[in-house]
């Protein structure tokens, strides 16, 4: 496997995470399983018409280039069918910037690019099947998000404040502080937030608090796991095994196990 990630230019660093590049050569068919991270993702198969997915045993197909959405479950891809994919990771509440859906529209699910902008989505999937070399992929992808920045549609502050407070590690924050910070009402302040990030701001914290909890038992270390759940701030033990197996479809150990054979795949979004 070749994996490779990009950090792109300042101008759209405050919107997207992270660009990454992956691909396969003669793999045998398999299984993984991707997990949510609360943020959506532009994903194109250079060489497949199509990508799929496993969500609950069920096949899905879409057209490529495709606008991934927010997911708060797992689904499982076949990574031998990853030939050559490029994505982009958008930071939180970012994707409505680049394009016009409402975030919770593709809660858990995606959009053929094509479905929004035909001509478009043709376009930059002959661009970058043309483009000579990966460094040539990135930067026509940027040059892409960069182009349709001009339009965009800006963060609300509100937004980007809760994402921010939601974000943090520890005990999850409170969602009425965090409201009355922002100055909207109740309600406002969960509509705002669904339709800029996808789903409901408590949803959305434990999405996070779950990839904080990824990110610590990826180090491979032993775990302490009544400790651990105290330190990423589950009530307990039971809470975290509980609140891990909804995210992740399967218990904490049994992912901690894995761990030597985990890749970046935990950070992409990836679609097969």
């Amino acid at each position: 496997m070749v994996y490779r990630t990009y950090k792109p230019a300042s101008l759209l660093s405050p919107y997207v995470e992270l660009m990454w590049q992956r691909a396969h050569s003669g793999m045998p068919p398999s299984w993984e399983r991707a997990y949510p991270n609360g943020g959506m993702a532009l994903v194109i198969h250079l060489k497949k018409p199509t990508a799929t997915y496993f969500v609950d045993g069920q096949v899905h197909r879409i057209r490529v280039p495709l606008l991934a959405g927010p997911y708060s479950r797992s689904f499982h891809f076949d990574p031998s069918e990853s030939t050559a994919v490029i994505g982009v990771l958008f930071r939180s509440g970012a994707g409505r910037t680049f394009f016009p859906i409402a975030a919770h529209e593709l809660h858990n699910t995606d959009i053929a690019l094509h479905d929004l902008y035909p001509d478009e989505a043709d376009c930059l999937l002959n661009e970058l099947c043309a483009a000579s070399g990966e460094d040539a992929q990135f930067r026509i992808v940027e040059e892409y998000l960069t182009s349709k920045l001009k339009n965009g549609v800006p963060i609300p502050k509100a937004v980007r404040y809760a994402v921010r407070e939601l974000s943090s590690a520890g005990a999850l924050p409170s969602i009425r502080e965090i409201q009355l910070a922002t100055g909207l009402s109740h309600t406002r302040f969960i509509q705002v937030f669904r339709e800029y990030v996808g789903m409901t701001p408590k949803l959305f914290a434990r999405v996070r608090r779950f990839r904080t909890l990824v990110g610590r038992i990826e180090k491979g270390l032993p775990v302490n796991w009544a400790a651990l759940a105290a330190d990423s701030g589950y009530f307990d033990q039971a809470h975290l095994i509980h609140e891990f197996r909804a995210f992740a479809g399967i218990t904490p150990v049994e992912f901690s196990s894995a761990v030597p054979n985990l890749s970046q795949r935990l950070t992409t979004n990836e679609r097969s």
